[in-house]
This record gives C-alpha cells, structure tokens and sequence, in this order.
C-alpha cells in the first residue's frame, strides 16, 4: 500500500492549487517561510522543502533582495500542475478546463494512432495482440481491465517510435489517476464495444488513415460521455 503524502507534499499540492487558481497571483510574493509554516502547522525546513517543489515544476522563483515570485501556471506542464487545474484543492472539477484537456487529448491520440500504422514493426503486434488478450480476458471495470488499457496506450506509443509520445503517454497516466471516478464509467464502457481489437486490426494492415479517424470518432464519443458525466457530478464547480 502506498505510504502517506509527506508534509512537504501535503504543503506543494496546497500551494500549486492557490497559484493554479489565482489566490497567490503571478508575480506576487510568496509569505515568507515563517509565515506559511504557521499556516500549515509545519516547520519552516518542510516549507522551504516545498518551496523546491514548487520551482520543480516552474511555479516559482527566488529574487533577491525581493522573496520568491510567483510564476504564470501556464508555463508549466508538470502532471502536478495540469491535475490542480482540473481539480482545485476543495476537490471542485473546472467542466472548461476539463474539456480543453481533452480537445487536445484527442487530437494526440488520434495522431499517435497514425504513426504507429505506419511504423509498427512485427514485434510491436505481438505486444499489442498480446495486450489485447488481456483486455479481452479482463472483467469490464476491474483494475486489471484498466491497467491493460493504460498497457496498450503505452505499448502504442513505444510502438510509434517517437519518445516524446511515450514521455506524454507516462503524463497522462498521473493525471488520469486524479479523473479517475470520473473516466471509470466511460472506460468501462469502452473496454465493453471491444473497439481496442478494431484498432489493432488497422495498425496491422498499416490504415493509418483508419486509425486516425477511429481514434477521434472514440474520443468524440468518450469525450461527450466524460464532460456529461461532469457536469452532472456534485464535485464540478460552477
């Protein structure tokens, strides 16, 4: 079992919410360590702890003379920051934001589908096909049929020969653990219409044009499924 979030953790998460969210503007100063580690109930080494964190992932900056600025959240794509702008600290879903993840989502998945019917190599099929029979094996909405999913969108992008998409198919699987009750209903009944089979079948006969129109036609449905769900959720802020 996973431990506990560390202090410093605890204290990052909080503080990325308030930049990602405006409380703590861009080109503010942080309060200093004193200050905030008597907010949190911590000891001013987990805040200066944290505060590396912070600059981590491109949130802030120490100027001398002046403290630590804040930086705009719109510089970075940590998978930290990315899941603070879809779900705040309150635990509230931004429904925009949300959709604009997955407009952009789609439209990479749907290339990276292309690629890998067009580079794909005879040791790539037997990974997938044997991904597949996991899929296909699993029960619908079990932790192993998702595991095998998030298997076969990293086994595509290795597959399409192009690190940066094997890098963003690791990124997408921190941020997805965060939608994750959202995405559970909508993958389930994906993993049900079997389209993972019809979209090896493509990648082996090299239809890159297919795949890349299957893989957008899934997202045009998931995606009307995903937001739906959102907006009916009791989590979603208005």
């Amino acid at each position: 079992m996973p431990g506990s979030p560390r202090k410093a953790d605890k204290v990052a998460s909080d503080l990325i919410s308030r930049i990602v969210t405006g409380e703590l503007p861009v080109g503010s100063i942080l309060p200093r360590e004193e200050d905030l580690a008597d907010d949190y109930g911590v000891n001013r080494s987990v805040v200066r702890e944290a505060g590396k964190l912070l600059q981590v992932h491109r949130l802030v900056e120490p100027r001398r003379r002046r403290g630590t600025e804040v930086l705009d959240p719109m510089q970075s794509l940590t998978p930290q920051v990315i899941s603070a702008l879809l779900v705040n600290a309150a635990g509230k879903l931004d429904p925009k934001f949300l959709e604009e993840f997955l407009e952009i989502r789609a439209l990479l998945d749907s290339h990276l589908a292309g690629l890998v019917a067009e580079r794909r190599n005879a040791d790539d099929l037997v990974k997938l096909e044997a991904i597949l029979a996991r899929i296909e094996g699993a029960v619908p909405g079990s932790d192993d049929a998702f595991a095998a999913v998030d298997d076969f969108g990293l086994c595509l992008a290795h597959a399409s020969k192009n690190r940066l998409f094997v890098m963003l198919s690791h990124w997408h699987r921190q941020i997805a653990r965060r939608l994750s009750p959202l995405l559970h209903g909508t993958r389930q009944r994906a993993a049900e219409v079997r389209g993972y089979r019809v979209l090896y079948e493509a990648i082996r006969c090299q239809d890159a044009a297919a795949a890349r129109t299957m893989v957008l036609q899934f997202h045009e449905w998931a995606n009307q499924q995903v937001l739906a769900e959102a907006r009916k959720s009791k989590q979603c802020s208005r």
